[in-house]
């Protein structure tokens, strides 16, 4: 099937498909990011997922022909690979064990979906970004209690992705910090404390 990918480029800021269009195929991300989001009537936008360097999107289309209800967009310049639905649907005709791939693929998705849902519904503000930090922070040495969490995306980007408007994303980051928890450095956030981290997100 790779031989029959078309290789895609997509500048930054610009969007590879909006919301109420078809897919094209199942893209596989080969270099930089590209932000899966939704748009409400208002005009709020929602940040649903970052697909990162070898992430794919756009499975759903495979089985379902309609229309997306996301759009992709580039957050720096991507490359990427397109397969189209009538190859790989070809594919699951000549190799069936390729079914399971995508269904499992497809499985994340709902069960990344249904997290989201849960933190937007039953978490406040402070208990999503300690979320955040713990299941992004990296252990620095041996430590259990420090880590480093390494921003790939905006804050901005980041404080979407959570629910959070910017303002109170950096209001929660100013709070941790100010209570000595977290150093912010640019794209990296010092995480000083994380067993006091988790025990605030269960308060």
């Amino acid at each position: 099937m790779l031989q029959d990918a078309r290789p895609v480029t997509v500048p930054r800021l610009e969007r590879l498909f909006e919301a109420g269009n078809l897919p094209a195929g199942v893209f596989c991300l080969k270099a930089g990011s590209i932000r899966i989001g939704i748009v409400a009537d208002s005009g709020h936008e929602r940040t649903i997922d970052v697909v990162l360097p070898g992430g794919t999107f756009g499975e759903a289309s495979i089985f379902k022909s309609s229309e997306a209800p996301v759009y992709a967009q580039a957050l720096i310049q991507s490359d990427l690979l397109c397969i189209s639905n009538e190859t790989i649907l070809t594919g699951i005709q000549q190799w069936p064990e390729m079914a399971t791939v995508f269904l499992e693929l497809a499985c994340t998705r709902i069960n990344q979906l249904l997290a989201g849902m849960y933190v937007c519904c039953l978490r406040n503000a402070h208990q999503r970004v300690n979320d955040f930090l713990l299941k992004n922070a990296q252990p620095v040495g041996g430590s259990r209690i420090q880590g480093i969490v390494s921003l790939l995306v905006s804050k901005s980007v980041v404080a979407s992705s959570l629910n959070l408007t910017p303002e109170t994303f950096s209001r929660e980051l100013h709070s941790l910090s100010d209570q000595g928890l977290i150093k912010v450095e640019r794209a990296l956030i010092h995480v000083y404390d994380l067993e006091k981290l988790r025990r605030q997100g269960i308060a």
